[in-house]
């Protein structure tokens, strides 16, 4: 690409002469003085109709009004992504916000109402777009790089640099973050770094420099792509030099920018670790959420699939500006853009970008205390102290950066109870093990590993103790975690107990998220065991004895739900013993004997409910009897109803070994 195309940038508010026809029809309805004239969105007419390929073209070739609607709709960032499929369509009408609803802004306030159809007219997909007279509900303040068609360009990097200098200069807790190490109180060094030193590309030992220095991270998605990893046989001649060449894609941008940025040493993790040594691997891996704490900066190859991808894309920066356009004379409005995500963490966010479907990525981005995001759209900002992005490069505290929530939520007090400071903690973690578990390894065995730093971190600062993902201090409640949906189990090697969620590869919620209750427990603890395949957090096998009630039940399909029976009883439609629901781990066989394992009988002034583990024996014929965890249960219900389960005499106490 020459410094031309990289540096080249979008020219704003310039409209296409269809969209010309849309800003007469807005100033047209805004001629009318009386407001309860206007027609509703229903009367509204048409103002608009486009072609799905013709929208995206227009957009391409500098319409920013077709950019902005086609970004939210059907978005094209290439003449590639045009769309192929002929008759879908975009139609726009003219709504307005009723005063009454906006009185702390100004009254001229409107919104185009877009939808998607298809060639027969049906409504695929719907979006509305504020067109405001006051920009400041709506914050922009855009600079050069917030143009810039490719985030390679030199403003770019003029932005990230701003940013960056901005933060070590003045946000204390950011570096202090830095400094201070998730598990232990010296802070782990990483064996090699990439020495990216201007014509001088190669591995180096940290043993061998003078200093600790400052570095950069790399985190990233290997996808499928066949790149160069440090191996025995290639160690001694990756230490005397690296041809960039042999890099691929992302690798070769993620030393572009650390050179960019200013810094000489990068850490990535195939070229620094010993990819066919089990010992250093397993070494570098239990240190790896402080090789990313203690990095200055973590380059966030968010947007590629893979390593051949690369860290920049390019983009029709249009989409995400305000378009500036005149009301009539002397009153400028504003076309309001969709937003198109937010940083990680943010519910519009989620597993959007590539990397957020790598499960290592999570701890990577959590733990840094500073993360330039590389995405499909553009460049965002995160540290602890604040965001910003592209679209919005002013940083900002508000909301809290996922790092910083992190922060917080590590200096609670925690005493043991379900009390606000553990339901805060709980409501953070379930929110990361929801994230984290669908994310995909290449190796099922690092499923306790990939999320270990962080596990450590929480551990050190709270004085809990994970037990295969679950916090031994609170077991009894994190038991009850639950899937939407059954699944199977994974087959690629150990990964955890059958009672942990970290052995299931599905999001999954947390069964108790409502602490208004008086908690009835109904388990004992005898025992929690697991044993260390590694330092690094991988397990070989773990346990827990449990004491508690059991009773046999049979399960069956009522109105597209599992429903929980027990003997020959036949519950009253509608009653509470109808309505005991079973939310399978896995796809239950019928042939299975199942048991119901009551944990906690809950009561509130209004409602009470039962929830429990649904178990089977193992199949062992050596030793003691196991069980093994297939589902959960849960049965609410008002006072006033009560129930026979687990009060009819046919349930028995036991003793038992959950693996």
């Amino acid at each position: 690409m020459s410094d031309e195309q990289n540096n080249a940038s979008a020219k704003p508010n310039v409209v296409c002469d269809k969209c010309c026809n849309v800003i007469s029809a807005i100033q047209n309805s805004f001629r009318e003085p009386d407001e309860a004239k206007r027609p509703t969105l229903t009367e509204s007419p048409f103002i608009g109709q486009y072609l799905v390929h013709e929208i995206q073209t227009s957009g391409l070739k500098g319409c920013h009004f077709c950019s902005i609607i086609s970004q939210a709709l059907c978005p094209a960032h290439s003449e590639c992504a045009i769309s192929q499929t002929s008759g879908s369509f975009v139609t726009i009408k003219l709504g307005f916000y009723a005063p009454s609803s906006h009185r702390d802004l100004s009254p001229h306030r409107a919104f185009l109402d877009a939808w998607l159809k298809d060639s027969k007219g049906r409504k695929l997909h719907n979006s509305t777009f504020s067109i405001v007279s006051d920009p400041s509900p709506h914050p922009n303040d855009p600079v050069s790089a917030s143009w810039s068609v490719s985030t390679s360009s030199d403003a770019t990097f003029e932005l990230a640099r701003q940013w960056l200098d901005h933060c070590i200069s003045y946000h204390r807790l950011c570096e202090e973050t830095r400094v201070t190490p998730a598990s232990t109180n010296i802070s782990p060094f990483p064996t090699y770094f990439v020495d990216v030193s201007p014509g001088y590309l190669r591995l180096c030992r940290s043993i061998d420099l003078p200093d600790r220095p400052q570095y950069l991270t790399l985190s990233h998605r290997w996808g499928g792509s066949r790149i160069l990893k440090l191996t025995t046989d290639n160690l001694a001649t990756l230490l005397c030099e690296i041809q960039l060449s042999d890099l691929p894609k992302t690798f070769q941008d993620a030393v572009f920018i650390t050179r960019r940025l200013g810094y000489r040493f990068l850490w990535i993790d195939s070229l620094c670790i010993v990819q066919d040594s089990k010992e250093h691997w397993e070494t570098e891996s239990a240190i790896m959420g402080d090789i990313y704490r203690g990095s200055s900066c973590t380059i966030a190859a968010l947007g590629a699939t893979d390593a051949d991808s690369g860290c920049f894309k390019s983009r029709n920066p249009l989409c995400f500006q305000h378009c500036r356009f005149e009301l009539d004379e002397g009153r400028v409005v504003h076309l309001v853009p969709v937003r198109a995500g937010g940083l990680p963490f943010r519910p519009d966010y989620g597993q959007v970008e590539p990397l957020n479907e790598r499960a290592w990525a999570v701890q990577e981005r959590l733990l840094s205390p500073r993360t330039l995001h590389y995405g499909t759209y553009g460049l965002d900002w995160e540290c602890v102290t604040a965001t910003a992005s592209y679209d919005v490069p002013k940083m900002t505290s508000s909301p809290p950066s996922s790092k910083h929530v992190i922060h917080q939520t590590c200096n609670l007090t925690i005493t043991g109870d379900l009390d606000p400071s553990y339901q805060d903690f709980w409501a953070w973690w379930s929110r990361v093990i929801s994230t984290y578990n669908p994310c995909g390894l290449t190796y099922g065995t690092d499923k306790l590993v990939a999320i270990a730093g962080i596990i450590k971190l929480v551990e050190s600062r709270l004085g809990l103790h994970s037990i295969a993902g679950l916090w031994k201090e609170y077991v009894f409640p994190e038991l009850l975690w639950y899937i939407d949906e059954p699944t199977s189990r994974p087959l690629d090697g150990y990964q955890a107990p059958t009672w942990s969620w970290a052995s299931l590869n599905s999001k999954v919620s947390a069964g108790i998220q409502d602490f208004n209750y008086t908690f009835n427990w109904k388990i004992e603890l005898l025992d929690a065991v697991a044993y260390p395949a590694a330092t690094n957090g991988q397990l070989l096998d773990a346990f827990i004895r449990l004491r508690g009630w059991l009773q046999l039940v049979w399960w069956e399909i009522v109105d597209d739900c599992y429903r929980l029976r027990w003997g020959e009883t036949v519950p009253e439609p509608g009653s509470a013993d109808d309505r005991i629901y079973f939310l399978p781990d896995i796809v239950p066989n019928a042939e299975q004997e199942l048991w119901a394992l009551l944990v906690v009988h809950a009561m509130a002034e209004t409602t009470w409910m039962k929830m429990g583990l649904l178990v089977t024996r193992a199949n062992s014929d050596v030793g003691e009897e196991k069980w093994i965890r297939v589902g959960s249960f849960r049965q609410y219900d008002w006072p006033t109803n009560p129930t026979t389960f687990f009060q009819d005499g046919r349930a028995e106490e036991r003793e038992l070994v959950i693996i």
